[in-house]
């Protein structure tokens, strides 16, 4: 019956993921459609000054959606390029240590064994495995554009607090995340949100040239139009990214408990989540992981609700692992352990 749950977990979630994607692809082309109204629209010479009459250059609006879907375009590949594609390079940005063959350390040793075990049950290359030594929550995160690039780190206090079992869920979760190229996913998303920006910059620009054009008020219009759109497209695109990212959590839940075959194990993880956060103990020592959120098994603090969440609600995650799970009884006491900083 679990199995049977996390497969339609796994469809619905796949299902919503794609409604999303095409939202905002279709976000995309309306604002490139909208710009190039504006800048095509002409008056009709010879109308009556109590009338007004407009018509559409369509050879003008042709060639603005082009140029605008091009400068987005470009402004997205080159956001994606500076990202890199290199996962450990991206967990030693955020602070964490690569774990090295030579570690004596008995809870790192437990955490590299589940992690080759975990590649091997879901037939994947070895990632790079690092730590966040300096964070006493429980929190990991995957990295990396391929699975041959690929990158898992967890915190400290995921070595310390998870049990074997718990541990081997959440580890589960990231491959999945791997396996499921969401990492790619997200640095297109992040790409285009990034093009629609650019709209905000060149009406800036277009508003700042206005004034040596003879067309100075259509510029200035303009102007204010593209960066109008760019903000709104912007906003609009972090809020489909947000809804993105939530269904992609849940499809990592639902593939993490059938490579373990324990869906109970990744809700008592969850749920020793809620515990630290519960007692304010959850929230990250570095501001690096801060803007990484959206990368993170578990929200950082749960101070974030509604559009922009990155993650869904964690009592929701648990109930569709555990439904019978009772928010007001069923939290366990959690004492995060102190770490060296």
């Amino acid at each position: 019956m679990a199995e049977q749950s996390s497969y339609l977990l796994a469809a619905n979630a796949r299902k919503q993921s794609r409604l999303m994607w095409g939202l905002f692809l279709l976000s995309l082309a309306l604002v490139s459609m909208l710009i190039a109204g504006i800048v095509s629209i002409r008056p009709v010479t010879g109308a009556t000054a109590h009338s007004s009459q407009w018509l559409i250059d369509w050879q003008a609006f042709i060639f603005t959606s082009i140029a605008v879907a091009v400068l987005i375009l470009l402004a997205c590949l080159w956001k994606i390029m500076t990202l890199g594609s290199d996962g450990a390079d991206v967990a030693r940005a955020l602070g964490a240590t690569e774990v090295t063959d030579e570690n004596s350390d008995p809870a790192i040793r437990r955490y590299r064994n589940l992690v080759e075990e975990t590649a091997l049950a879901a037939s994947l290359p070895v990632p790079a495995i690092f730590v966040l030594e300096k964070e006493s929550g429980i929190n990991a995160f995957a990295a990396g554009k391929s699975t041959d690039k690929a990158a898992i780190a967890v915190t400290r206090g995921a070595l310390e607090l998870l049990t074997r079992d718990e541990l081997g869920a959440v580890v589960a979760h990231e491959f999945a995340h791997i396996r499921n190229l969401d990492m790619r996913l997200n640095l297109r998303l992040i790409g285009l949100i990034h093009g629609l920006m650019g709209l905000y910059v060149v009406g800036r620009i277009v508003m700042h040239s206005a004034g040596r054009s003879r067309k100075g008020s259509q510029l200035v219009f303009l102007g204010i139009a593209l960066v109008i759109l760019g903000l709104l497209g912007a906003f609009f695109g972090r809020v489909m990214q947000a809804a993105i990212s939530r269904q992609r959590e849940y499809l990592a839940d639902a593939d993490a408990s059938r490579f373990t075959g324990d869906p109970l194990a990744l809700a008592a993880a969850l749920k020793k989540i809620g515990g630290l956060q519960r007692s304010g103990l959850q929230e990250a020592v570095h501001d690096e992981l801060e803007e990484a959120r959206h990368m993170m098994f578990a929200d950082l603090s749960g101070k974030i609700s509604g559009w922009l969440s990155t993650h869904p609600p964690l009592i929701q995650r648990i109930r569709a692992l555990e439904p019978g799970f009772n928010p007001d009884t069923d939290w366990p006491q959690v004492q995060a352990k102190p770490v060296q900083k």
